[in-house]
């Protein structure tokens, strides 16, 4: 089985403030916004870096359970995708 490599939707407007990314989806005239450390895991979603991967990083960062970090890191990417802010999987 492949492992998935989430990634962002590049038609994005995406712009940075104090850390906290606000995002526009122009295809749906949404606005979101995202705290420091969502946008640090949007910005992981780059089609190259697989979950367990991105949860190593983070792990190693906040000296935390790469497995607590795997949870987390998922449910922050499912609502990503409930909020069609990344590509589908073909």
């Amino acid at each position: 089985m492949a492992l998935v490599k989430p990634k962002r939707r590049a038609d994005l407007a995406v712009v940075q403030i104090d850390g906290e990314a606000v995002i526009y989806d122009e295809r749906s005239g949404h606005i979101h916004r995202l705290n420091q450390t969502a946008t640090l895991v949007f910005e992981c979603c780059d089609g190259r870096s697989t979950i367990p991967d991105v949860a190593a990083d983070f792990a190693a960062v906040y000296g935390a359970p790469v497995g607590q970090m795997e949870r987390q890191i998922r449910s922050v990417i499912r609502r990503f995708q409930l909020r069609d802010l990344l590509e589908r999987r073909a």
